[in-house]
Order: structure tokens, then C-alpha cells, then sequence
């Protein structure tokens, strides 16, 4: 019987103003593994974060990008048994619903002895997934810019300075619809220069570990300023982090998930930062966590 385990972490892409580029991966993560059976049964069993948000069947995402790559190679086990805990928090903009898609890429090519490369099996997840940014930060961990036009996929890991990082997730049910209504058909050329000049800067001071240049380097001046209008308290919930020693805060991916990057004091942020949500009668959730720089961790067995 073979066995493959893998853990991908939590990702937070459109990183400041690296829109559709730069993201980081955290640590929270999602362990998937995949077992060979003696029968031609698909057994899923879900733990954690979203266990009971999919259908448990060919229809949960783990099972999705397994059988597209499956289907690619024209091969497959008789029967397999899925088991997932995920740590990752859905539908927040921290890259949970790619992960699913890409453990169940990685778990297929392990169980068919590894017929794709490592840089063939993240251009085939990339192509399953549809978010580069996602799918190449849970791969590679740490920092990664990445780019995908005319389905060609550029991709590269950045050098990043150890650290930790506090998540906040506030429930917000009616965020995902109000944020892609509110996004802006146009924006100006000075917005569009701020952004881009900001870029190399944030990637300097995330390889240094300069919170004084991460400072003014994580803005958004494109599209954050109108996601950042459907949280309820925003104004007040990023003054107390930045009143609490936080270098700066912005959104987890399309949010509504925050990232508040600080040198220390890391709990107070966080309790701060819940407080505020509390006194605007929404519920969140936060975690102080490392910067994760492994990306995938894999382990596989052969047993009789």
C-alpha cells in the first residue's frame, strides 16, 4: 500500500501593491494525504477548516485536481482513501480553496511514481487551479513573484528574512460579494506609478527585514482602498495595530483576511486588533505566526 502526505501553507498573495504578483506564504497549513486501497472505493474524510463546506465525493477540490491529472496521464489507482486537516481558513484570501486543488495534483503524481517534474507540476496546477499566485507561493514557500498571460507562467522564488506575522479573520459572510462590486473599472497613472514604485521596495524590505522601508512600501493605491471600505471599523482596526507597534497592515489576498507585519509585541496586536472587530459587533479570529519558508512538505511510504 502506498501512502503520501503533504502539507501546504496558508498564502497571502496580491501582497500590498504587488498585485497579481508577489506572495508570501504563512504558517498555517493543510495536511492531505492519499492512501492506496485493496478495493475501487474513493473514500474522503475531512477534518478542520470547510469540513463540511464540499460535497465528500469526486466533487471536493482534492479529489478535482487529483482526477485532472489522473485524466492528463491516462492512469489511476483502483481505490483511494483522502484524509485532510486543514489549519487554513476558507473563503478569507488566504489561498485555502487553491491548496485543496493543488494537494490533490501533487498526491496524483506521487501515487503514480512522480511522472511530472517539479516545474511541470506547477505549471500543471497552476492550469488546474487558475491562481498562479496561490498555487506557486504553497509550492515554493517564502516569497514568490509570479506571472501568468496567454497561459504562460513565469514564476520565482524571492529571499525573505525569518519573522513573525499576525492574521486576523473577521466574519464577514457578505464580504466576497460587496468587495468584487465595489472594485474600480479605471484607475489613474499616478496611482498606477505609486503602485509599481512601491514594489522593489517592499521586496528589499521583506529579504532585510527593514520594517522602517516596509513601512511605506506596503500600500495599495489601486484596489485596496475600496475592498478595505466593505470591512466594518477598517480605520479603527488598522490605527490600533499601528498604535500597538505594527509596521503596517493590508489585506490577505482579496480578504477579508489582514496581515499586520510588526518587529515584536505580536499578541497585543492581534488582541488590539479583536477588540476593535468586537466593538463593531464582528467576530474574528487571529494568529501569531511564523513566515513559512518550506512551501510543500511531502513524505511517502511504500507498505506491504
Amino acid at each position: 500500500m502506498r501512502r503520501v502526505k503533504i502539507s501546504l501553507p496558508a498564502t497571502v498573495t496580491n501582497l500590498g501593491p504587488g498585485l497579481n504578483s508577489l506572495g508570501l506564504a504563512v504558517g498555517l497549513r493543510m495536511t492531505v494525504e492519499f492512501l492506496d486501497r485493496t478495493d475501487d472505493q474513493l473514500v474522503v474524510e475531512p477534518l478542520g477548516e470547510g469540513a463540511g463546506r464540499y460535497a465528500i465525493g469526486l466533487r471536493h477540490p482534492v479529489v478535482l485536481g487529483m482526477m485532472r491529472l489522473f485524466q492528463h496521464l491516462e492512469r489511476a489507482p483502483s481505490g483511494i482513501t483522502i484524509r485532510i486537516d486543514n489549519a487554513i481558513p476558507l473563503g478569507s484570501g488566504l489561498g485555502g480553496e487553491a491548496a485543496f486543488l493543488v494537494a490533490g495534483v501533487i498526491g496524483a503524481n506521487n501515487l503514480l511514481g512522480n511522472p511530472l517534474t517539479r516545474d511541470a507540476m506547477i505549471r500543471f496546477a497552476v492550469d488546474v487551479s487558475r491562481r498562479p499566485d496561490h498555487t506557486v507561493t504553497a509550492i515554493l514557500g517564502g516569497l514568490t513573484a509570479s506571472s501568468y498571460e496567454n497561459n504562460q507562467l513565469q514564476y520565482a522564488r524571492l529571499p525573505i528574512e525569518a519573522g513573525q506575522v499576525v492574521i486576523i479573520v473577521p466574519d464577514l459572510p457578505q464580504y466576497a460579494a460587496q468587495a468584487r462590486a465595489v472594485l474600480p473599472p479605471t484607475v489613474t497613472l499616478s496611482d498606477a506609478l505609486r503602485n509599481i514604485a512601491s514594489v522593489p521596495l517592499l521586496i528589499d524590505a521583506l529579504r532585510r527585514g527593514d520594517h522602517k522601508l516596509l513601512r511605506g512600501a506596503l500600500t495599495d493605491h489601486l484596489i485596496a482602498p475600496t475592498r478595505l471600505a466593505s470591512i466594518p471599523g477598517i480605520s479603527e482596526v488598522i490605527d490600533v495595530a499601528l498604535h500597538n507597534n505594527a509596521t503596517g497592515v493590508v489585506l490577505c489576498g482579496t480578504g477579508p483576511s489582514l496581515i499586520a507585519f510588526a518587529p515584536r509585541d505580536h499578541k497585543p496586536i492581534a488582541d488590539a486588533m479583536i477588540a476593535v472587530f468586537a466593538d463593531h459587533s464582528i467576530p474574528s479570529r487571529a494568529w501569531v505566526i511564523p513566515l513559512d519558508t518550506q512551501g510543500i512538505v511531502l513524505s511517502a511510504a511504500q507498505s506491504t
